[in-house]
C-alpha cells in the first residue's frame, strides 16, 4: 500500500495553470494569421497554362465596363449581380466574388469583363459575361480594371 487509511495529505497544488478562453481565442487568431502569412510567403505560381495562338486570344472579346450597381443574389453566399455600363446596352454579369467584396464599394468602379461569352443563368438570373479577377497568394480575388478611366465599352487589346 502506497498510502494507508488515516494519513494525512498535504495541501494539493495545482499541476496546470487554468487558461482562459480569450487567451485561447489569441492564440488561435495569431496562428491563423501566420499560416496565412507563410502561404503568402511561400507563395510560388502555378504553371504556365498550354500555349495558344494569337488567334485563340484575339476570339475573346475582353472589354471594359463601369459597374451601376452591385447586390448580393439572394440565397447564394457567393454570387453578385452586376449592372455594368457596357457603353452599349447595358449588361448584367453575375460573378463568385462575394466572399470578398461589399458590392457597395465596388459600385462606381471600372472593370475588365469577357464579353461575347454565350448568357449563363445562375440562380435564376442571365449572366452577359465574366468580370476578370486575379487569385493572390493568400486566395483572394482581386478585380482586374484599368489604372485610369477609360469609356465603358472600350476593348482591351
Amino acid at each position: 500500500d502506497i498510502l494507508s487509511a488515516g494519513t494525512l495529505l498535504e495541501q494539493p497544488e495545482l499541476l496546470f495553470e487554468k487558461i482562459d478562453d480569450s487567451v485561447v481565442e489569441a492564440q488561435m487568431a495569431r496562428l491563423e494569421r501566420i499560416k496565412q502569412e507563410n502561404i503568402v510567403n511561400n507563395f510560388v505560381p502555378k504553371a504556365v497554362a498550354d500555349p495558344c495562338t494569337y488567334d485563340d486570344f484575339a476570339r475573346l472579346d475582353i472589354r471594359v465596363g463601369t459597374v451601376l450597381d452591385c447586390q448580393k443574389v439572394k440565397k447564394a453566399d457567393k454570387l453578385l449581380q452586376f449592372t455594368i455600363d457596357d457603353g452599349m446596352k447595358g449588361r448584367t454579369i453575375v460573378s463568385g466574388i462575394a466572399k470578398w467584396y461589399d458590392p457597395a464599394e465596388l459600385i462606381g468602379k471600372q472593370v475588365c469583363f469577357i464579353a461575347n461569352f454565350p448568357p449563363k443563368r445562375l440562380k435564376g438570373i442571365d449572366s452577359q459575361g465574366m468580370i476578370l479577377s486575379a487569385e493572390d497568394a493568400d486566395g483572394r480575388l482581386v478585380v482586374i480594371g484599368p489604372t485610369g478611366p477609360v469609356k465603358p465599352g472600350v476593348k482591351v487589346s
